[in-house]
């Protein structure tokens, strides 16, 4: 269904963390994304920590560009070139887990 496939999760060194497994395809100048994330549950809004909630915070060489709250999203308008993809587990008060996934998409 989807290409570029990453056959190694980025692994976080604190045990019973989320794992993290991204799938994504470009189609035209959008790139569509669908995350597995194991032991993890979105919720939006800062709330209190609590291991194993919060979202994803997405950026594109380098800048912040949205967060998301779901599995599967898409990243709209790219403009044509390489660019680099960050997507970044972030616990309930928007502190990082340490867990991410970097990817590479060409727009034609």
């Amino acid at each position: 269904m989807f290409g570029g496939i990453n056959p190694t999760p980025s692994i976080a060194a604190t045990p019973n963390a989320p794992t993290l497994h991204v799938k994504h395809e470009v189609r035209g100048k959008d790139v569509f994304v669908e995350c597995v994330i194991d032991r993890f549950s979105f919720t939006k809004g800062v709330q209190r920590k609590k291991g194993g909630e919060g979202h994803i915070d997405v950026y594109v060489n380098g800048q912040k560009v949205t967060e998301v709250f779901t599995a599967a999203f898409v990243v709209r308008g790219l403009p044509p070139g390489k660019h680099v993809m960050r997507l970044e587990l972030v616990h309930n008060d928007a502190t990082k887990y340490g867990i991410f996934h970097e990817f590479e998409v060409n727009i034609s």
